[in-house]
């Protein structure tokens, strides 16, 4: 409402000399409130009547591609089903903690440090990483 307070105060400083009595104070008053509600109304008829964009369609109207599913996603897909199956009595809050709990010791499972072996065979297959990794390749 602040933008039609200051559209007030530059209509009052607009106000004709004319106006002598608090009669034609109010009225010159009233018909400006009246006025810009008017317009206000208008503009947001003139909002209604854009219409709306649909989910799933960009700006040309043509349907946006979905994006592929997580890992983590597909894994949820997968475990909801089997622990449903197991546990029909958990509510849904109890599966999601279950899954949670899955993916956490499947995450560190896999996030496993490789071993020693490991590494050497690596450094074997490309020894152009080791060589960039003693000298800094970004300072070539």
């Amino acid at each position: 409402m602040t933008t039609a307070n200051a559209a007030f105060k530059v209509h009052i400083d607009n106000m004709p000399e004319a106006l002598n009595t608090k009669k034609d104070v109010d009225e010159y008053c009233k018909q400006f409130w009246k006025d810009y509600k008017e317009k206000a109304k208008e503009e947001k008829a003139a909002k209604a009547e854009k219409p709306k964009r649909k989910k799933g369609v960009d700006k040309d109207g043509n349907p946006k591609e979905k994006r592929a599913p997580s890992a983590y996603n597909i894994f949820v897909k997968e475990k909801y089903a089997e622990i449903k199956e197991a546990n029909p009595d958990m509510d849904k809050t109890e599966i999601f903690a279950e899954i949670a709990k899955l993916w956490q010791g499947q995450k560190a499972e896999n996030a496993k440090a490789p071993s020693n072996e490991e590494k050497k065979v690596s450094d074997k297959k490309s020894p152009e990483k080791k060589i960039m990794r003693k000298k800094k390749w970004w300072r070539l």
